[in-house]
């Protein structure tokens, strides 16, 4: 990225932070989560909200749904009465499912899902219907309602993802052929990365291990992760670490080594930086 700006740190106890009324207007800013920001279809509102996503302005009408992606420097300009709803979920709930991390690099080619559009309309009103029931949910608090949750946004992604691939992919057969084999050894990579992250793993050995030059497996793997190998590998191991500290009574030194981070101040910078509090500060937050 090329910006001044620091990112935002967000830190929300459960894998979904839910936005039960979106500001009038917020200052532009950035984070390391992705956002979906709609527009209930049963709004009184008659506003017509802008958001502005990497200097692009769009205006949302009932029924539209907004992906804001990790990283994209973004802006609230209007969202009259508050109409805008949304939430908030680490990148990582969708790069760390093989079958997500290969669509990651079409999903990403979307910002607007339009109501109003006929080729988009079923997915629009899909979309609505998972986010509005994740709002519901939390506001009951029913039991397992983080679960609930979750299952809302795999559901949904899971329909995006059967869109892109009857609309969008059918209209190059060839290349999506070719990017199924490419795409295969991505995500033999990705597993093989988070099942061993703990180790002393380069780029130049993944890359050997999948039948690629390091140059192109870098360049590959960027675009279909649409995250660079050391980040997708700290990324791995903070969820591992996430796991420990949640799990175990271990140090947090000991937890840093085992999830395999150098040192110990390493492990907190990236700690915070990735989930914005400290190893200590999450585990007394996830004990409560």
């Amino acid at each position: 990225m090329t910006n001044n700006k620091k990112p935002e740190h967000i830190y929300f106890p459960q894998p979904i932070n839910v936005i039960p009324s979106v500001p009038t207007k917020y200052e532009l800013h950035w984070h390391h989560f992705t956002e979906l920001i709609f527009y209930p279809m049963n709004s009184h509102s008659t506003s017509v909200p802008k958001i502005i996503v990497d200097q692009v302005v769009y205006e949302l009408h009932p029924g539209d749904t907004l992906l804001i992606w990790s990283s994209e420097m973004h802006s609230v300009e209007s969202n009259g009465d508050n109409a805008l709803l949304g939430i908030q979920f680490p990148s990582s709930l969708l790069t760390d499912l093989p079958e997500f991390a290969s669509y990651s690099h079409l999903f990403r080619n979307y910002h607007l899902i339009r109501r109003d559009d006929g080729e988009m309309e079923f997915l629009a009103e899909y979309m609505h219907e998972k986010l509005h029931q994740i709002v519901s949910v939390r506001n009951a608090e029913a039991p397992f309602h983080g679960v609930e949750e979750l299952i809302c946004v795999y559901e949904l992604f899971m329909q995006f993802g059967i869109f892109l691939q009857n609309s969008i992919l059918p209209k190059d057969v060839a290349a999506r052929q070719g990017n199924t084999r490419t795409i295969d050894k991505i995500n033999a990579a990705c597993r093989f990365i988070a099942e061993n992250c703990d180790k002393d793993l380069t780029l130049d050995s993944i890359a050997d291990q999948v039948g690629f030059s390091s140059c192109y497996f870098s360049r590959v793997f960027k675009q279909t992760i649409q995250c660079n190998f050391v980040e997708y590998l700290t990324l791995q191991r903070l969820k591992r670490a996430q796991n420990l500290l949640a799990d175990t009574d271990d140090a947090i030194t000991t937890i840093a080594m085992e999830s395999g981070f150098k040192s110990i101040s390493t492990f907190n910078r990236v700690f915070q930086k990735y989930k914005g509090c400290s190893p200590s500060e999450f585990k007394r937050h996830y004990l409560q």
